[in-house]
């Protein structure tokens, strides 16, 4: 009994710690390559080339409304209540990414930002 929990309250510890690592996380996640309010995508990986910063309109959208043909890097700004999913095709259905902080190489010819629930 004695062994089960100490076991139990070790998982118990290891979760808490998990938790308060991820909030520290997602409170530090904006980008360097992005001090913008919201997303920025590149046309060349490693956030170089032409960057666009992503309107704020849910959906999914071409990378070519943004000016280039393929976005090749991803960054996120300061806190805008979305996330950003990159595809590989113009339908959003082949998912290549998801931006919690930075992505600096992918192929995606569509985005959508999506609400974060409260």
């Amino acid at each position: 009994m004695t062994r089960l929990f100490a076991l139990s309250s070790a998982l118990l510890l290891a979760s808490a710690a998990a938790t308060a690592s991820t909030t520290a996380a997602a409170a530090s996640d904006v980008s360097p390559h992005c001090q913008e309010s919201g997303y920025c995508v590149f046309s060349g990986t490693s956030f170089t080339g032409t960057r666009a910063v992503l309107p704020l309109s849910y959906g999914c959208h071409p990378v070519t409304d943004l000016g280039f043909t393929t976005a090749r890097s991803a960054a996120r700004g300061f806190g805008d209540g979305t996330a950003l999913q990159l595809f590989a095709d113009s339908a959003c259905a082949t998912r290549v990414a998801t931006v919690y902080h930075e992505v600096p190489t992918t192929t995606a010819t569509s985005y959508r930002l999506m609400p974060i629930p409260t």
